[in-house]
């Protein structure tokens, strides 16, 4: 079911699988990534074993409300807000909250200032630590080489239609996919066509993001005051956020459990999907 909420002058659109009365599922997306970026195949797993599942578009992407940044400047906290928000639209008291990438970002972010609307955490593919708007990279982190000439081609030929921006994100998704399953071209081309709407397409939303992620506060010193049940989950074959961000996250969250699925990249990739879901059900209903 498709819902719209509105607050505070942002419309943040959701999709909803599954009966209300069952526990809240939240999934928070990344960076310029609509909310139906969560696979199908995930919702439906999680919906069948007695989640309400919950997927949004951020504040700049899809059918959410798309914000002047330079006159209405926001971070993480903010986004964190809108999930709030959202789940207070839907009436839900408390949830379950998946973050992907930067919606893992998000989700900390959640569980630092709103720890009562939290039955648990699972952050997937994401980091602590803030992002260095002169290099792009994590704190202590070498730029991986083919994301640099990725970034370094879109500043220098920054793609101006629709199958230009198509063809870029599919590069893009070709360099962050790990080694756990062959690289399926025409799936990725159709999800990236899914994702960018009219003539605008997923640009405008990515730049926002980006500044809001430089605009963020270090959480690296902040995380160890998580107190719900954290689960971490990363893949060996990450470039955008190596390995290690996400040992470190749950090294600082006390007791929090720590998923390595081999070969992942920086994706949901249909392989890893049943393991996922197992652990994020398995997670949540303790």
């Amino acid at each position: 079911m498709e819902r719209v909420v509105e607050t505070d002058g942002i419309r943040l659109w959701c999709e909803t699988f599954g009966d209300p009365a069952d526990p809240a599922l939240l999934l928070v997306m990344g960076l310029g990534a609509r909310g139906t970026t969560w696979p199908d195949e995930l919702c439906r797993l999680l919906q069948e074993d007695g989640r309400h599942v919950i997927r949004y578009d951020n504040r700049d992407t899809g059918l959410s409300s798309r914000v002047d940044f330079e006159a209405r400047p926001y971070t993480m906290t903010d986004l964190a807000q809108d999930a709030i928000d959202l789940l207070d639209g839907l009436g839900i008291a408390i949830a379950d909250v998946v973050g992907a990438s930067m919606g893992g970002m998000i989700a900390q972010e959640i569980a630092l200032e709103h720890a009562d609307r939290l039955r648990s955490l699972t952050v997937i593919m994401s980091s602590a630590e803030p992002l260095d708007p002169a290099t792009n990279t994590f704190r202590g982190t070498p730029r991986d080489p083919q994301l640099a000439a990725w970034d370094a081609e879109q500043v220098a030929n920054p793609p101006s239609t629709r199958e230009q921006r198509v063809e870029a994100h599919l590069d893009l998704a070709r360099i962050l996919s790990g080694r756990l399953t062959a690289f399926d071209e025409a799936a990725t081309r159709a999800v990236i066509e899914r994702e960018i709407e009219g003539a605008t397409g997923m640009a405008p939303a990515s730049q926002n993001h980006i500044l809001a992620v430089f605009a963020s506060r270090d959480r690296s010193g902040l995380v160890g005051s998580i107190t719900v049940p954290t689960l971490v989950i990363h893949g060996s074959d990450d470039p955008m956020a190596p390995v290690a961000h996400g040992r470190a996250l749950a090294a600082a969250i006390a007791d929090s459990e720590f998923l390595l699925i081999e070969g992942m990249g920086h994706e949901l990739p249909p392989p890893a999907l049943p393991r996922i879901s197992a652990a994020i059900l398995r997670h949540t209903a303790r």
